[in-house]
């Protein structure tokens, strides 16, 4: 939905500043390719999907509380209400998964139309009798069909027009065939199937078209030219996907032949420079911390010394083996972790372990774990792309003395 939308939003963004700066241009070519650039763009600028560099505390420091199940030792919070919290969201449906429906079944017959209309334009199109001249296909109908070019098939309706203005039709149709317009008709169509909710891609569309019948009129300007508009205003159109000597714009046409061309009407494109950006920055998300992924735990130690001069135990060093704190680690770049932690129960021997739902954030060296209850703060030691190791540390006492457990973890990534 977030792609879709900011598609959306880049039409517009770009469509308005062709209409400001661009809609009565003298360079048809440069206005073509900015329409079809920008269309391009528009589709594929939300799909990139930058990395930028944000320090991670300010992503997990502007979260609400996330807890759904059972936090650590001395952090728990009822199970019961994340339980009760998770099946509540199993059994809504969200406005997203709403809107993908929607758009999925407008894609899909906006995709199918546009399937149809092609070959159903493709297959009468072979039908109609034609000969072959320097690579194009010609056709002359003695009826009052408008002229107008698909691919690189040309149909001229003769009737009621002398023979030099059937060349002058057809060396305008020559030119959409030379100059590829067919492509970007069924480009404007397939961005319309995409973003058929988007009034700008019509828009688009239909500027081009326009902006196609201007590149055909200044290839072929001449006096006599100019007064073929007013010979025919009306005949019976084809098809909306091919390329036609359109009547309708016989006014604008002609005040468009008529125009000068300014002298800096060639910067007038870099308007579109600011909107791509503005995009692209949309479409990014922060940095993610070497941190975010998935982590299994490989081995742990835990060291005990013991301060003052009347404790019978000298310190010592274990490992751990199974009796580690966490597992099954998993950061999210949201700022939430998920893992199962054991709560100083055994059960057959074993430890007795359970989810835990918290949010964290890495701020210097130390790793931060809280919840509405409480925090927890664990130094890193290593954190890359394989490994993460951090030790936590704890004062206790013990016979009369006192002591301090230091507990390392460490951890690679789970492919």
């Amino acid at each position: 939905m977030r792609y879709l939308l900011l598609a959306a939003a880049a039409t517009a963004l770009f469509f308005a500043a062709y209409w400001v700066l661009m809609r009565h241009e003298k360079r048809h070519q440069m206005v073509r390719w900015y329409l079809m650039g920008t269309l391009v763009l528009s589709l594929l600028l939300p799909a990139i999907h930058l990395r930028l560099a944000v320090p991670q505390q300010h992503i997990a420091g502007n979260l609400p509380g996330i807890f759904s199940q059972a936090s650590l030792p001395g952090m728990a919070s009822t199970a019961s209400t994340a339980s009760t919290a998770a099946t509540a969201d199993a059994g809504s449906v969200s406005f997203a998964q709403v809107f993908l429906w929607v758009w999925l079944t407008g894609f899909a017959v906006a995709a199918t139309l546009l399937a149809v209309r092609v070959l159903h334009l493709r297959r009468r199109m072979r039908a109609l009798p034609c000969r072959e001249e320097d690579g194009i296909s010609l056709t002359l109908l003695d009826d009052d069909t408008h002229a107008f070019s698909f691919g690189k098939h040309i149909v001229v309706g003769t009737k009621g027009f002398s023979d030099a203005e059937v060349q002058q039709l057809v060396g305008h149709e020559t030119v959409h065939v030379r100059q590829g317009h067919t492509v970007d008709t069924l480009l404007c169509e397939l961005a319309k199937a995409v973003l058929w909710f988007d009034p700008f891609v019509y828009l688009y569309a239909r500027e081009l078209k326009r902006v196609h019948e201007y590149i055909a009129d200044s290839a072929m300007m001449s006096a006599s030219y100019a007064e073929l508009f007013y010979h025919q205003v009306s005949g019976r159109s084809y098809s909306p996907l091919a390329n036609g000597f359109d009547y309708r714009m016989v006014h604008q046409r002609i005040a468009m032949m008529a125009r000068h061309r300014g002298r800096s009407g060639w910067l007038k494109p870099l308007a579109a420079l600011p909107v791509a950006v503005a995009v692209l920055l949309a479409a990014c998300s922060p940095k993610s911390s070497p941190l975010v992924g998935h982590w299994e735990y490989v081995s742990g130690t835990s060291e005990h010394v013991f301060l003052g001069d009347n404790v019978p135990y000298p310190g010592f060093t274990v490992d751990m083996g199974e009796e580690h704190l966490l597992d099954d680690l998993t950061f999210s770049a949201d700022g939430t972790a998920s893992f199962l932690a054991w709560n100083n129960t055994m059960v057959d021997h074993k430890f007795v372990y359970e989810p835990c739902a918290l949010e964290w954030q890495v701020v210097g060296d130390s790793l931060l774990l809280r919840n509405e209850r409480g925090e927890e703060v664990w130094h890193i030691l290593q954190l890359d792309d394989e490994t993460l190791v951090f030790v936590d540390s704890d004062i206790f006492t013990y016979h009369g003395g006192d002591g301090h457990q230091r507990n390392t973890y460490t951890y690679r990534r789970k492919k």
